[in-house]
């Protein structure tokens, strides 16, 4: 590892498959070779950087508003400005490149700001630029962790498509290495390299595999705490293809082979070397040499102190079956390895260290886009984490929906003049999963909306499944999304709750006890290779005492607080009402190996007088308590936490006023 790592470089993805039509005559990339002090670069060209001021839109939202030329050394934006989300008001554009323009935007009526990357206009009639842009989407909108940046919406329509995210102020750890001329302390290593792993692991249960992990694609917050974003060449785990950014890729990626957690953990190895050394493990002037490198060349041990030195070695394996199993399994391997070394608060000291380098960076704004692969080398450096949001699932909440009467079933429209305004605010929530909600009118009285979601699933779910062998990624999950309205009621007021359920039930998946890979026998599989389970969140009707009857219980706050999921039953009010349940979907999907279902069921009532519900605020849930309850294998009850039974998210909340 000789020579010094080159300053302001973007690492941006090597992308072979599949091959998405352009315009004539527009360049996209060049894939050429670069000797940059020892390190190969992918470089695209038509990438800008945004000017990061506040942009004014030329018609009113929902417009269709015509191009309007440009001086050509003006920055160009990519979508006319009509075609945008209404009821938003842009605060700064970010960035463009050939896929879209990405805009830092907040709504009119409010609610903190969200990054919103628009897909260009040139492509919309691009079959496939569409459709790589909606499965960027689904894949975000599968993970949900306090260490990924979360997706909030996806909106599509003749007229446009467009990815809401979270905001997240930060700094690119590409930024934070390449401002630096020592590397980081180890604690600090230790502590990104743990941030990122447990943001891997969420998407690792959700079946995804991120294939593109490298420092661009990592921000640094002032805590020192780090986020994982863009996802743009994910996939879900055991589909293939030649991608990645080639100073982090793993040899079965150079091979073309299929995508695996395991791909991700190497990925994650070479940006440890890289933080606790200050140079990229593996170095090549060519495509060809660098290939060498990873796939024949020994695992660069220089530098890495020598009680880290086993975690390399495993992380670098060339064959992915000797690298940990699981990411959850690497943060075990590294929390032992660290408190060995650095004494039992090496993560404090780790992130302490970490958010004071990070602060001698340039100040972070929210700015929102979408990694490094949208601007070009020496475009800003403080970014803003778009991306995801579930460890596996349907979470995240459609912040345009209040739109959705006016505007081509909640999007875009070609509107004209009209202007259309809606009263939805931009994300909030929980770190921990996708919920948002609508902010409700200033003034007194009945109405608004609120939106939350909240996600289930195991850490350990072979326990459960009965099967030693069996990854986190298969983890069955919940993914409950609720609406509730009004969210200012009073005694006589009909309150309606509509949950969205989706579910997946692992049925026929097999990993055999020696090894031998994922097999999936088919929604008719029988012991003894696969067994009988169930699991579910909440009490019964009869459990509860009120038998026959479906219920919504509602808890006080305080005590509760806006991030609890409430874990007691005897805090709870419980209450009759009515439901119904429609689109009941539940087919055996043979790519996930799984049961994949869904529902919705809307809970009606009208809330009692004041002696059955006092005035307040309250948390609202039609489960009670919001935890797993129930974990049964082959008839005999299980402990939910010996599965790693877990539960994220946030409930709607509720103000009964006295009259």
């Amino acid at each position: 590892m000789q020579g010094r790592r080159h300053r302001g470089r973007q690492d941006l993805p090597l992308r072979v498959h599949p091959v998405v039509r352009r315009p004539a005559g527009r360049q996209v990339s060049d894939h050429r070779d670069h000797q940059v002090d020892g390190e190969l670069e992918v470089r695209r060209r038509g990438l800008r950087r945004g000017r990061g001021q506040p942009r004014r839109p030329d018609h009113d939202l929902g417009s269709l508003a015509p191009r309007r030329e440009r001086d050509p050394d003006e920055h160009r934006t990519v979508i006319p400005p009509g075609h945008r989300l209404p009821g938003f008001v842009e605060l700064a554009e970010l960035g463009t490149g050939a896929q879209g323009v990405v805009v830092l935007a907040r709504h009119e009526s409010g609610g903190p700001p969200v990054a919103i990357k628009y897909l260009a206009a040139e492509s919309l009639g691009d079959a496939a630029a569409r459709t790589t842009f909606r499965d960027e989407a689904q894949i975000l909108r599968r993970v949900v962790d306090p260490h990924v940046a979360r997706l909030l919406d996806y909106r599509e329509s003749p007229w446009g498509a467009a990815i809401i995210l979270e905001a997240v102020p930060g700094r690119p750890l590409r930024k934070v290495l390449d401002e630096r001329t020592d590397p980081l302390t180890p604690e600090a290593a230790l502590a990104t390299l743990k941030g990122s792993l447990l943001g891997l692991a969420a998407a690792h249960a959700a079946g995804v595999v991120h294939r593109d992990y490298k420092p661009g694609n990592v921000l640094v917050q002032d805590d020192g705490r780090s986020r994982l974003i863009d996802f743009g060449i994910a996939v879900l785990a055991g589909r293939g293809g030649l991608a990645g950014t080639p100073a982090y890729m793993s040899p079965e990626q150079w091979a073309g082979g299929p995508a695996t957690p395991a791909t991700d953990l190497y990925a994650a190895t070479c940006v440890f070397v890289e933080c606790v050394t200050g140079e990229k493990p593996f170095r090549g002037t060519t495509l060809a040499e660098l290939r060498a490198a990873h796939t024949e060349g020994p695992a660069p041990l220089e530098g890495v102190p020598d009680a880290l030195r086993p975690l390399v070695l495993r992380g670098l394996a060339k064959d992915p079956s000797e690298r940990m199993r699981s990411a959850h399994e690497f943060v075990s391997e590294v929390d032992a390895a660290a408190a060995r070394a650095y004494g039992p608060d090496w993560e404090r000291r780790g992130l302490v260290a970490l958010g004071a380098v990070a602060a001698t960076v340039a100040t972070a704004i929210p700015l929102g886009m979408l990694g490094a692969a949208l601007l070009a080398p020496g475009a800003s450096s403080t970014a803003t984490g778009a991306g995801v949001a579930g460890a596996a699932g349907h979470a995240s909440g459609g912040l345009a929906q209040g739109a959705a009467a006016d505007t081509a079933k909640g999007f875009l429209g070609r509107l004209g003049g009209k202007k259309v305004a809606t009263r939805i605010a931009a994300g909030a929530g929980s770190a921990a999963i996708a919920a948002w909600f609508f902010l409700p009118d200033p003034g007194p009285g009945v109405g608004g909306t609120s939106h939350a979601g909240v996600h289930a699933y195991f850490t350990k779910p072979g326990v459960l499944l009965g099967q030693a062998a069996l990854p986190p990624v298969e983890t069955p999950y919940i993914d409950l999304k609720y609406t509730l309205t009004p969210v200012r009621a009073k005694p006589g007021t009909e309150v309606r709750l509509v949950e969205e359920f989706r579910a997946r039930t692992p049925g026929g998946v097999y990993y055999p006890p020696g090894g031998g890979g994922r097999q999936c026998l088919g929604e008719k599989a029988k012991p003894p290779k696969t067994h009988w389970y169930k699991w579910g969140i909440g009490l019964d009707d009869e459990q509860l005492g009120v038998d026959g009857s479906a219920f919504l219980g509602f808890y006080r706050m305080p005590p509760m607080q806006r991030k609890d999921l409430p874990q007691r039953t005897g805090d709870a009010t419980v209450l009759p009402v009515t439901s119904e349940t429609k689109g009941e979907q539940q087919p055996f999907v043979q790519a996930e190996c799984a049961i994949m279902s869904r529902w919705t069921t809307t809970y009606v009532m009208t809330l009692p007088e004041r002696r059955l519900l006092r005035p307040g605020r309250y948390l609202v849930t039609p489960r009670v308590p919001m935890k797993i309850t129930t974990t049964v294998r082959e008839k005999t009850p299980i402990p939910p936490e010996s599965a790693g039974a877990a539960i994220e998210g946030t409930l709607p909340v509720l103000q009964v006023s006295g009259s």
